[in-house]
């Protein structure tokens, strides 16, 4: 009985350091934030008392210039294109691919940690396709040119990529490449990992395991991403999956009692998977229609015909080339503050009233006003991977939730919100990052087959279908 007595106390004990430690980490959380409002407070009060010939500089960046010059639109540009968190004006539908139960209790146990959390945030993989460079692959997460010829310089070997290597990368804190897994091929990987001299150090593993082909088929219970996890398959290869998907169908609104099949090549060693697959091919059956995505030798995804499942995008939202009169620039200083303010789009030096043009097939996500910013702009959704984003507008042609086609006019260019004249700026956003719409390899383009690799291909769908079959 004492004994049981001593370990209730030792129990209470326990208890009662837990809820101190949880009071002093809150009491902590308090005093920092405390401490950042005053911090953000004091470089807004340094920010407004600036002296009187800055301050007339800074009246050429704000909504009192809206002159009416035709030429003023010729250098015209904004500092202020960050979107802030609420709109003055808003009309908006949520097309975001929702996370089932299982995988959202999973983030938000997760989000405690919030360090581990933000390292999730920042990981990314991807399949190399026939014509892929190096900053083809890190510009999928937003990164530069700079990070792939850095590492290209060290290790030259990476400048020839072949059609069906992956990559898995990790950023950091600071958005900088941190670690980057090459699978060379099924035999070779190879890992380059950020040290403490700034420099890359690589480790090449020889592999030892066997690789082999499985079929995984199943009905759709509470989410794909349950389902097929449920069947053990990771995150990287599910994230192919979607990828491949993402033209056809919308994952996440698939119904419960749908059917899939998936064939995926994944290695083993010592009879456990290690992770590493590959998705060759991916059937789904929804609404009594079916789906196929089927990987080529080229790393592409065609549906079992072998067309282009991919849509095309044009290079601009014009109907004809424009004067840039500011380009994409990460690194951009605002001209009177010198504060770096990262310019994430194009910006076109066009009239009032100019027609804005989709480059892409879309559903329009937001339409929206921010006085104190972009304006009145656009967002439009053309896949789970490519968004779109257009600003200072003078009038909408679309609405929230509409679909929209290539070529359509979605908007007219205008001066609204903080900029120095008429223009457009525009976005490309990939997985969530703005990347430069002026050199990004866009989807869809140089994906056509040649006469003999299609046939090729045909004879593997034809394999393909037989083994995914209902």
């Amino acid at each position: 009985m004492v004994q049981h007595v001593k370990l209730a106390r030792e129990r209470r004990r326990r208890k009662s350091r837990i809820k101190a430690v949880i009071f002093f980490f809150g009491l902590l959380c308090i005093i920092t934030g405390g401490i950042l409002t005053l911090k953000n407070t004091a470089e807004n009060e340094s920010l407004a008392t600036v002296d009187p010939s800055i301050e007339n500089q800074y009246q050429a960046l704000t909504l009192t210039e809206k002159n009416n010059d035709p030429n003023s639109h010729l250098d015209a540009t904004s500092y202020d294109d960050e979107l802030l968190p609420e709109d003055d004006e808003v009309d908006q539908v949520d097309l975001s691919d929702k996370l089932p139960e299982e995988a959202q209790s999973i983030i938000d146990e997760l989000l405690d940690a919030i360090g581990q959390a933000k390292r999730i945030t920042d990981q990314f993989s991807y399949t190399v396709v026939r014509g892929d460079k190096l900053s083809d692959v890190l510009e999928m997460s937003g990164l530069e040119d700079e990070t792939s010829k850095k590492l290209i310089a060290s290790y030259p070997e990476l400048k020839n990529l072949k059609a069906g290597q992956q990559f898995y990368w990790i950023l950091n804190n600071e958005n900088e490449l941190e670690y980057l897994n090459w699978l060379v091929s099924e035999k070779e990987e190879r890992i380059y990992e950020l040290n403490d001299t700034g420099k890359f150090a690589r480790q090449i593993l020889e592999k030892k395991s066997i690789w082999q082909r499985d079929v995984l088929k199943g009905k759709i219970e509470g989410s794909l991403y349950t389902s097929l996890r449920n069947l053990g398959l990771n995150n990287r290869q599910i994230n192919q999956l979607s990828t491949a998907l993402q033209w056809q169908v919308n994952v996440a609104r698939l119904s419960k009692g749908d059917n899939f099949a998936v064939l995926v090549t994944r290695e083993y060693l010592d009879n456990k998977l290690t992770g590493q697959g590959n998705v060759d091919a991916i059937h789904i059956m929804t609404n009594g229609k079916s789906y196929y995505a089927i990987q080529a030798d080229n790393g592409r995804y065609y549906n079992r015909q072998g067309e282009t499942i991919g849509k095309g995008f044009a290079r601009i939202p014009l109907q004809r080339q424009a004067r840039i009169s500011s380009p994409f620039n990460p690194a951009r200083r605002h001209p009177v503050t010198g504060r770096v303010r990262p310019h994430k789009g194009v910006d076109f030096a066009v009239p009032v009233g100019t027609p804005v043009i989709l480059p892409a097939d879309g559903i329009v996500e937001k339409v929206a006003y921010q006085a104190g910013g972009a304006g009145r702009y656009i967002v439009v959704r053309h896949s789970r991977e490519y968004q779109t984003i257009y600003m200072h507008l003078s009038k909408s042609l679309v609405k929230a939730g509409q679909s929209v086609k290539r070529g359509e006019r979605i908007a007219l260019t205008g001066n609204t919100g903080i900029s120095t004249g008429a223009h457009l700026h525009y976005e490309f956003h990939i997985n969530g990052r703005a990347v430069n719409p002026m050199t990004v390899k866009l989807p869809g383009t140089n994906s056509g087959m040649a006469d003999k690799e299609r046939k090729n291909f045909l004879v593997k769908a034809k394999s393909a279908e037989r083994l995914l079959k209902f």
